[in-house]
Order: C-alpha cells, then sequence, then structure tokens
C-alpha cells in the first residue's frame, strides 16, 4: 500500500484526542462517610461492567473513525506495473514477448519485467488469449494462443538466461502467433529492458504485419554500472611444466558510475592462486596482469572473478590452459661431425624449465617407428633398410626434420628421400665455396618469411625476436614440387625451410646447419624459439581454443580428436554442461550448443575434453536504447498506432483504484455508530434523586 498525500498521517495524532479525553474523564472513585446506608440504590456488578465496556466502545469508534478520514485524505493505493485494460473490448490476442536474456537480471529489472507481463494476463477481459514468447537471441513460444492462468504459470516458469538479446526473432514469432489468432484485436506486448546491442541491422527491416499493434514496458535505465571482464590474453606462455604463464585481462566497467576497489580474483581448478583489487572509472577499460606457478600437465580451468553484486551472470571468466609435460625427441647426429653437431641444439631444446622438448641421441638403425619426433642432424650413409625406417616412422604419423648440413650429397639424397619427398637437391647442392674460408661479405638472409605459417606467427608479434639478422654463409639448394610448401626463403629467392606431409606425417627441410658452421642463427635470440616452432608443427599440436562464446556450437567428436588427428572409434559420447547434466549422448552426438557459462565436459569411455564456454561481450553493455524510436521502426504505416506502456504513474493509479472513498465511507459509518451509541447512552441513563 502507497499513499499520494503521506504528510497528512500527521493528521494520525488527532486520535489521541479521544484518548486523552477518555484518561481526563474517567471517574474515580471518592470515599464519602454515610451514617447509614439504607437510603442508597444497590448497583449491580453487571451494569457496572456494561458501562465500562461501553466507554471503550465509544473510546474505539472514535479512534478509528479519526484514523480512517486521515488514510482518506492521505490518498492510498496498491502500487502496480499494469496499464489499465482498455474498456469496450470484448475479445483481445495478447501476445507477451518477455525478453529473458541476460541483461534482464540486472539488478531488479527481471522482477519488473515479470510482474508486467503477469498484470496484462490479471486485467484481462473475459474471452482474451494469450501467448507467452521468452525471447534472446532465440525465441520459444507456444503453438497456439491459451488462457490467461495458463500465459501466467508459464511467465512464472521462465528464468533469465546467459544468451544476448535479439528483437527480430522475438517480434516475428510474436507476429505469427498474432496473425494466426484470426479476427479481433491483436496486441503484442514488448517486455524489455532495451538494450542498444540488441537492435542488429537485420532487425531493421522488419516490419509488423498490418493489424498488429505493438506496444513496449522498457524496465531498462539510463543510469547503470556494469563490471565484467574481456579480452583475456596468455601473453607469455608455452603452456608447458614449469613455465610461469602470465595473463592479461582487460577489466571494463559498462556504465556510467565510477567504482572503487573492486576485487578481482583468479583460480585455477577451483582453487584461488591470486587477487588485486582496482579502482575504475565509468564507461573506462583498465589491465590487470595476473602471473600463474608452475602447472601440472593437462587441462587446467582457469576461472577470473570480478565482484559486482548489480549483474552476476558475467562475473566468471573461464578458460582452459593445455599444460604440457616434456616431450621426448630422437636425435641422429653426423659422427663424423660428434656432438659438436648438435650443441646449440641441445642448448635450444634440452632446457629443464624453458622447452617443452628433451633430446634422446639415437642411433640409425634403432629408430623407434612408433611416430613421435625425430632430427637428422645432416647425417650422411643412408643404408636402404635406414631408409625404410625412417619413412615407415613418418608415414605412421612421426615428424621429421631433415637438416642439410656440410655433409648433403645430391645424388645419395635424391636417391632416398627424393624417392618420397617432393624434395630435391640441386646439383650443385651448395650455394657458395663449400670448402673455402666463410667470407663475412658473402651471405643471405633470411627474409622472405610467411608470417602466418604457424611456424612464423608467434614472431609477428612485436618484440618477439627478427630473423633478418642472421647471416647465412652458405646454404644448400634445393627445389620444390607440387605437395609441398615454402614457408621461409632466403634473399636469393632459395627455399630456406619447406614443408612435406607423408602419410599421417609431415617433415620439415631446413637448407642450411643446425650449428654454426654454415650460418651464425644458433647465436640469435630466435634460434631457441624458432627449433621450438618447428617441432610443434611437426606434432601437429594444435594450440585449442582456450574458450568459446555462448551461442557458438561445438563438435565433440572433432574435440576428442587425439593429437595426432586420427578420428574416434564409434564410442559413446557423453556431454554434461556447467550444471552436470546430460545433454546429449551417443555416437550420433555432432553438433551442441553452448547456452551456460562455464565448462563443459565431453567424455568417452577413454577420453575427456573440456570447453570454456563465456558470456558474449556485447550483452554485458548494458546502454540503453530509445524504445518508442526502435519500436516505431517495426511497425508498419498499415499496423495499429504504436504505444508505449509502463509502469503506471501513481495518480493515475490511485485515480483508478479510488480507495480513499472505502476509507472515508469506513470513518463515517463509524462516526455515526459512535453517535447512535452515545445518545442510546444518554437515554438509558438514571434519573438523579431529588433530595
Amino acid at each position: 500500500m502507497s499513499f499520494l498525500n503521506p504528510l497528512f498521517l500527521i493528521g494520525g495524532l488527532a486520535a489521541a484526542v479521544p484518548v486523552l479525553l477518555h484518561l481526563v474523564r474517567r471517574e474515580h472513585a471518592k470515599k464519602i462517610e454515610f451514617p447509614t446506608l439504607m437510603f442508597l440504590r444497590r448497583i449491580s456488578r453487571k451494569t457496572i461492567r456494561y458501562r465500562k465496556l461501553r466507554r471503550l466502545l465509544l473510546l474505539l469508534l472514535r479512534v478509528f473513525a479519526l484514523l480512517f478520514i486521515v488514510l482518506a485524505f492521505m490518498r492510498p493505493y496498491r502500487e502496480t506495473t499494469e496499464a489499465a485494460p482498455v474498456a469496450g473490448i470484448v475479445t483481445t490476442a495478447h501476445i507477451i514477448a518477455l525478453d529473458n536474456s541476460m541483461s534482464m537480471d540486472y539488478r531488479d529489472r527481471w522482477e519488473q519485467a515479470r510482474k508486467a507481463a503477469s498484470a496484462i494476463t490479471r486485467n484481462s477481459n473475459p474471452g482474451d488469449r494469450f501467448a507467452v514468447v521468452e525471447f534472446s537471441d532465440t525465441a520459444l513460444g507456444p503453438a497456439r494462443l491459451t488462457t490467461a492462468s495458463e500465459a501466467l504459470s508459464r511467465i512464472e516458469a521462465i528464468e533469465p538466461t546467459d544468451r544476448p538479446t535479439r528483437y527480430g526473432q522475438a517480434l516475428r514469432a510474436a507476429e505469427k502467433l498474432a496473425l494466426d489468432a484470426g479476427t479481433g484485436k491483436r496486441i503484442v506486448h514488448l517486455i524489455s529492458d532495451f538494450q542498444k546491442n540488441g537492435w542488429t541491422s537485420d532487425d531493421q527491416d522488419f516490419r509488423l504485419a498490418a493489424g498488429v499493434e505493438l506496444r513496449t514496458i522498457d524496465v531498462g535505465s539510463d543510469e547503470f554500472s556494469n563490471i565484467t571482464i574481456r579480452d583475456v590474453r596468455i601473453t607469455e606462455a608455452d603452456e608447458t611444466n614449469g613455465n610461469e604463464t602470465k595473463l592479461t585481462a582487460s577489466v571494463v566497467n559498462f556504465g556510467n558510475l565510477d567504482r572503487k576497489n573492486i576485487r578481482i580474483s583468479l583460480s585455477v581448478d577451483g582453487r584461488e592462486v591470486a587477487d588485486r583489487r582496482i579502482d575504475i572509472s565509468g564507461s573506462a577499460s583498465q589491465g590487470i596482469d595476473f602471473r600463474l606457478p608452475r602447472l601440472v600437465p593437462g587441462t587446467r580451468r582457469v576461472v577470473l572473478t570480478v565482484d559486482d553484486p548489480n549483474l552476476q551472470r558475467d562475473n566468471r571468466f573461464h578458460l582452459n590452459l593445455q599444460a604440457r609435460g616434456k616431450t621426448q625427441v630422437q636425435l641422429v647426429e653426423n659422427p663424423a661431425k660428434g656432438r659438436h653437431s648438435s650443441f646449440f641444439l641441445s642448448k635450444a631444446l634440452d632446457i629443464d624449465v624453458l622447452s617443452p622438448y628433451t633430446l634422446k641421441p639415437a642411433a640409425p638403425e634403432k629408430i623407434i617407428r612408433s611416430g613421435g619426433l625425430l632430427i637428422w642432424n645432416d647425417v650422411p650413409g643412408r643404408t636402404a633398410a635406414v631408409q625404410e625406417k625412417i619413412r615407415d616412422f613418418v608415414e605412421a604419423g612421426g615428424g621429421l626434420v631433415l637438416v642439410l648440413g656440410e655433409s648433403t650429397n645430391a645424388g645419395e639424397f635424391n636417391r632416398s628421400f627424393g624417392s618420397w619427398l617432393p624434395v630435391k637437391v640441386a646439383e650443385p647442392p651448395f650455394a657458395a665455396n663449400r670448402t673455402g674460408s666463410r667470407p663475412v661479405e658473402d651471405y643471405v638472409l633470411m627474409t622472405d618469411i610467411s608470417t602466418d605459417h604457424p611456424i612464423f606467427r608467434p614472431f609477428s608479434q612485436p618484440h618477439s625476436g627478427s630473423f633478418s639478422s642472421a647471416r647465412f654463409f652458405r646454404h644448400v639448394r634445393v627445389s620444390v614440387s607440387e605437395g609441398s610448401e615454402v614457408p621461409a626463403r632466403f634473399d636469393n629467392g632459395d627455399p630456406a625451410l619447406v614443408a612435406a606431409n607423408a602419410g599421417k606425417g609431415r617433415v620439415l627441410v631446413f637448407a642450411s646447419s643446425a650449428d654454426d658452421s654454415m650460418n651464425d642463427l644458433p647465436l640469435k635470440a630466435v634460434y631457441a624459439p624458432f627449433w621450438q616452432q618447428m617441432l610443434r608443427f611437426l606434432e601437429k599440436y594444435r594450440e585449442r581454443r582456450h574458450w568459446r562464446e555462448i551461442g557458438e556450437t561445438i563438435d565433440p567428436r572433432k574435440l576428442l580428436m587425439d593429437a595426432a588427428g586420427n578420428s574416434l572409434s564409434d564410442e559413446s559420447i557423453a556431454v554434461l554442461d556447467p550444471a552436470g547434466q546430460r545433454l546429449t549422448a551417443g555416437g550420433d552426438a555432432e553438433h551442441v550448443l553452448l547456452e551456460k557459462s562455464g565448462f563443459y565436459e565431453i567424455r568417452t569411455m577413454n577420453s575427456i575434453a573440456s570447453v570454456a564456454a563465456n558470456t558474449p561481450p556485447k550483452e554485458s553493455d548494458l546502454t540503453h536504447g530509445d524504445a518508442e524510436e526502435m519500436a516505431a521502426g517495426w511497425v508498419s504505416h498499415g499496423s495499429a498506432e504504436f504505444r508505449q506502456e509502463g509502469p503506471v504513474a501513481p495518480e493515475e493509479q490511485e485515480k483508478r483504484q479510488r480507495i480513499w472513498i472505502l476509507f472515508l465511507i469506513a470513518g463515517a459509518v463509524l462516526l455515526v455508530s459512535e453517535m447512535l451509541l452515545s445518545r442510546a447512552a444518554t437515554d438509558n441513563r438514571p434519573a438523579t434523586p431529588v433530595p
């Protein structure tokens, strides 16, 4: 209950007047001495109790009469959010389009929207029909119009989601239901916060059909503040065991209000490891860094959380980090050069905390064929048996790096590797004198580099190192044919690095030495990461996406493919949503829609994969649009006029309800009752005897 004139409550003090008068005029017993009691009239106890009850009743009547009159002057009304029903309409089809996107969970918007939707059903006319369409970026509604009670039950069952706002879907679904209603009045009630981002270019061309009236109820506001986390970057991470991983996140204040002492925390696998506190101005963003400790190999679930009570659905940012263990690499060395040929390789790859690889020297005849990685470092004298082993190793899914050093022989290479690789060594093989001294002025540079290739992509970022200063005094000239690619060339046009597929495996041919005998690349900062990137490429290590957005579709079977790219057997697949609910099962699970924020889990009998899903970034921006302008664009010239509804003004609500009349009547009735009771008491008073 609310009041238009609450100051009239002061008039309630008037109710204290009868109470004071009652207390002042109350008769007190007086002790009088009489010589005899024979002349006194005996008064019964019953008469005394009756008089006390009558006086108390008169007091209550006077007090409540004054209180009711005061309440009438205060003009009470019952607060509602509905517009008044239209009089004179017998049958109307009401289609209630209720926005349940993520932004509607901001503070009390959802409760306002639900009350407004419920009020439409309660204030309808007999014979009216209803349909409730819940919408975000999709629209769900009944197949036909129902009764008010059924619509009310549906409204109570709807809850906000993590999905973004799209008005076009809702209006199209509402229009279809309205047209299916046949003749009569058809009204679409659009209840939303009218988030500006929800109005897309696809919606601008939409117009409601003629005869469909559009009414809007706007529960949004121009004053808001929503803090969330966006644009998380892994800036210093191999995601390897022992590496320190740096996360850089952007904290955004969507709104026009300044916020202070906001806490942001970081957790790994459910355990909080760090937190920060920041002050952030309205409509601003601020970067914040976190450093992760050593990660145990495997998939690590990382969550960044911001403490913001206004809208909690976008407070958590989820991502998966793939922490890797050490990968063993077989290394076959040139026996003539000994360990010196692999000295720089061991420094670049076999480092405890900075590399995901470890080198294992192997004899040519003892190559393990079960896949993995192999570096053939300028080794001559390939027998048919050894060559067969190498070929089987690659075709089974292994990765091979062929280093063409000073021992390279064109005929020998072309008879062995050239028989199954689209790469040949030219005659003569060397682009410079192989036996002469190394002239400092005679060299080529590796400048023609494809930065889009997976090997060189990390070097395209600023401060990531450059190959332009590395000098190649000698290199092996090779030719390539169809089936190979050249990610890097020397400045004279000769291929520097060649990539080719063979069976299920990959091969890289490097046209210069891995040591400093033919170039000074080992002396450059890019040497170690260059070799690590080559090995990553060979083992088909694909950097999995750390997170996805709600609304995306995933292929569980594809996500469960092994690192070699082999398909799964016909195993049953189970997909669990962030709440642990099973979404789909069976071998036919091809596509799963991400609808909730959190971690999805994909399981088979032998494999587990995790997918992190986050709320859409645009949905966190609660910028309020102009409901009237937006709705006017959706109304066709032949349709009924657009009318903007909303919470009815207090004056209008009080005027419609007129509760004050009831209080005034009640006060008058009490005053009349008091007057009659008082008069009856006077008439029944016994006459005073005359002495």
